[in-house]
């Protein structure tokens, strides 16, 4: 989700390579869902040469204890994540030959595994037994990002079985059910969604306050105990799905959930201030966004954490474009159009980005009172 999007964007060989890779371990996730008992694909969190997953179930921390890792087993949304990936390279590339073979068997056999994973109960659909983005907190229940990924992936796939066939009605239209029933943890009358069940009964803890200088490793600082009583986060997880999956997420949700969620972010992750950076630009609140993006530039250049001797961050490299393209830039690409939505910060004389939207190279140039968009061949915008 964090290098692949650029990819696309820029030369998309090699994003059509990055999702190859997946295409080409389908019988490996096949095997992992039906050791699940369940149906279609379950891709791996980690994967290699093979497809199974190699996440490593333990590891020993700082003072030598033993920790276990449970990532691998729970950190499921990394299906719908691959499905969204595939669906980020053939909406910039516009190449139909992968999104009527390929790319929709990723979307319908990902879609299948979250049909025979979701447990229907008392009218809602719900997810069990995940971890989200967060990963402070595991396992956990309807985790929002998990089920609304997985309710983007129903979606997505049900429209493209309509498109190209393969699967009958009457799964597509289970598929739309569940995604239409599934609990995503919203409050209307607050515009925030609840990060998982129970998250709204945790220690109420403003990293923010205790730590002023962040990033920080929560639970080094508050200890494990702590942080998974409180509510005290890693990395973006609602806030996630507002970068990632916008229209699945309520209209006017965006600023309540940045208000509530950022001050308790520990941006523990070298992955969470790029995303940070391209949401609060989203709003218009570019002190702060600037603030969030020099973080994630800094990473390496600043060796923020003390660890680009053993490899550079590509994956926050990948957070900082996204955070010009999607953020400042506002740059979204669809089936039929590439959607331009800028938000310049007045400190800013000019942004100007270089894409590739269906193979056609498009040059898009923004200045405070005007946004110039420049194309070798005509394509929707």
């Amino acid at each position: 989700g964090f290098v692949l999007p650029f990819l696309a964007a820029t030369p998309p060989r090699p994003a059509r390579a990055m999702v190859e890779y997946r295409v080409r371990r389908l019988p490996a996730a096949r095997e992992a869902a039906r050791a699940e008992r369940c149906r279609g694909a379950r891709f791996p969190w980690e994967s290699a040469t093979f497809g199974n997953d190699v996440t490593p179930p333990w590891v020993r921390d700082q003072t030598g204890q033993v920790v276990p890792i449970r990532t691998g087993e729970s950190e499921i949304h990394i299906v719908a994540d691959v499905a969204w990936a595939s669906c980020c390279y053939a909406d910039w590339s516009g190449d139909a030959q992968f999104a009527a073979g390929p790319g929709h068997r990723i979307l319908v056999e990902t879609a299948q595994y979250w049909a025979s994973r979701i447990r229907v109960e008392s009218g809602g659909a719900h997810i069990y037994g995940v971890i989200g983005p967060d990963e402070y907190h595991e396992p956990v229940d309807d985790n929002m990002f998990t089920n609304v990924m997985a309710r983007w992936n129903l979606r997505r796939a049900a429209a493209s079985a309509r498109t190209h066939g393969g699967v009958d009605d009457v799964e597509t239209s289970r598929w739309l059910d569940l995604a239409e029933h599934l609990v995503d943890g919203y409050d209307s009358d607050t515009g925030l969604y609840e990060q998982f069940a129970g998250f709204d009964r945790l220690e109420s803890v403003l990293i923010s306050e205790i730590a002023p200088r962040r990033p920080v490793a929560a639970d080094l600082l508050l200890g494990r105990d702590r942080v998974r009583g409180a509510q005290v986060i890693k990395q973006p997880d609602v806030l996630m799905a507002h970068h990632l999956v916008p229209d699945e997420c309520a209209a006017g949700s965006l600023v309540p959930n940045l208000d509530f969620y950022e001050p308790r972010t520990a941006h523990g992750s070298s992955l969470s201030p790029g995303v940070h950076a391209s949401l609060l630009a989203r709003v218009g609140r570019f002190d702060d966004a600037l603030q969030w993006l020099r973080s994630a530039a800094d990473v390496d250049l600043a060796d923020v954490t003390n660890t680009t001797a053993a490899g550079l961050h590509l994956a926050t490299m990948g957070s900082v474009w996204q955070s010009f393209a999607w953020g400042f830039a506002g740059l979204r690409a669809g089936a039929a159009a590439l959607a331009v939505d800028p938000r310049l910060p007045d400190t800013w004389d000019e942004l100007e980005l270089s894409v590739r939207y269906h193979d056609v190279p498009v040059r898009v140039v923004i200045r405070g009172d005007s946004t110039t968009i420049t194309a070798d061949q005509p394509v929707g915008i």
